[in-house]
């Protein structure tokens, strides 16, 4: 097979590594393969692989979930067991001393399993990004939740249930008093004082509010905490419309899906629409931010395609509008599946109605076996919400 190396995970595994499982499934199964062989050469499955050597150059452990996203959605051919071994290794144990400073396993692991969270007293110091104490738990959560669908079809129920368990681990770095995700003492007592808004060291390159959306995996969960559909909405407006949502890095650009699965598809239907004829052009700085291997172009193309992977491994892609008349997806098999829009002027962006194959329906979201399998989504567009 094909070798592949310099996986961008942070970043890629978002939206990237998602379209390929649609429009370069094999592809995707090289590069499944290719980690799979760095876990087995080096003992460890890698968080961030770098000129063929392991690195802690970010936080999460997202090649975890980049091979679970591709296996639940059927691209299976590899050695899974041999793959859920080092996966499950990453999710459950730490490295001796010598390995860890090297850049394998999760940091900050112990830390995470005794408190549910990473105290601000462990300052994760063998790692190039240091500290980042609640962006961390909160990808971890993330990951567990990724894992814990392979270990579910592998019937491996006692993991599924602890990683299923984990994944909830996001609750204990969300501050329900101030509303936000917050650095919390070992003593369970939150970091004063406190500014939502500012660049912070237990947050990884944002705000706490940018991160406090990154719950991919549990939004019912998120919305209740926050207080409900109608408080979840009224912070998300507020996120957007003062400026606070940052399109030119990954830590919340999920969050613009959001409103459609909080009940308003019409504000998804808005901000990417605005988001893509804003943030991207043909000119200098055409690509906002950094390209990141391939996740600001990945998200582009799915916005445009009318459908994001909110959450890998979930199987789901949440809608928005199209940014064509037609677009064609060649599959393998040689299958096509449409997407067509029905509009009357330029000034239709919001989803009226739709259907699939012929059939209506009234989900926010459209299956990986949907597209798979082929046919015709079609929507009807209006100029109101």
């Amino acid at each position: 097979f094909e070798y592949y190396d310099d996986f961008s995970m942070w970043d890629t595994y978002r939206a990237l590594h998602p379209l390929l499982t649609i429009l370069e499934p094999e592809k995707t199964l090289d590069m499944v393969k290719s980690l799979v062989m760095k876990a087995r050469q080096g003992g460890w499955m890698p968080i961030f692989p770098m000129w063929s050597n392991y690195s802690a150059a970010m936080i999460g452990d997202h090649v975890n979930t980049m091979i679970s996203d591709a296996y639940t959605k059927g691209i299976d051919d590899f050695d899974i067991e041999s793959a859920y071994k080092y996966m499950r290794q990453n999710a459950f144990e730490t490295p001796d001393h010598e390995q860890y400073i090297d850049g394998q396993g999760r940091r900050a692991l112990e830390s995470y399993i005794q408190y549910g969270y990473i105290p601000l007293e462990d300052s994760v110091w063998d790692a190039f990004h240091k500290r980042e104490q609640v962006s961390r738990p909160l990808e971890y959560a993330f990951d567990d939740y990724a894992l814990a669908q392979p270990a579910k079809l592998l019937g491996k129920t006692e993991d599924y249930k602890i990683l299923i368990k984990r994944s909830k681990n996001y609750s204990n770095v969300f501050d329900k008093q101030s509303g936000y995700v917050r650095g919390r003492y070992a003593d369970g007592t939150w970091i004063e004082p406190f500014d939502p808004n500012i660049k912070s060291s237990f947050i990884c390159e944002g705000t706490a509010f940018q991160y406090t959306w990154y719950v991919p995996h549990d939004v019912p969960g998120l919305i209740k905490l926050m207080g409900g559909k109608k408080a979840f909405l009224k912070k998300l407006d507020m996120f957007f419309d003062e400026g606070y949502y940052w399109h030119g890095n990954e830590t919340d650009q999920q969050a613009p899906f959001m409103f459609a699965m909080a009940g308003n598809p019409a504000k998804t239907h808005y901000w990417t629409n605005k988001i893509n004829s804003e943030e991207y052009g043909t000119g200098p700085g055409g690509l906002t931010g950094n390209e990141d291997a391939g996740q600001m172009s990945a998200w582009y193309v799915c916005s445009m395609l009318g459908f994001y992977p909110v959450c890998p491994a979930s199987g789901q892609y949440v809608i928005t509008t199209p940014g064509f008349d037609e677009i064609i997806i060649k599959l393998p098999g040689e299958r096509d599946f449409a997407i067509k829009t029905i509009r009357q002027n330029d000034n239709d962006i919001y989803i009226k109605s739709g259907s699939i194959n012929g059939k209506k329906f009234k989900r926010n979201y459209i299956t990986h076996q949907d597209i798979m399998k082929g046919g015709l989504l079609e929507f009807i567009l209006r100029d109101t919400k």
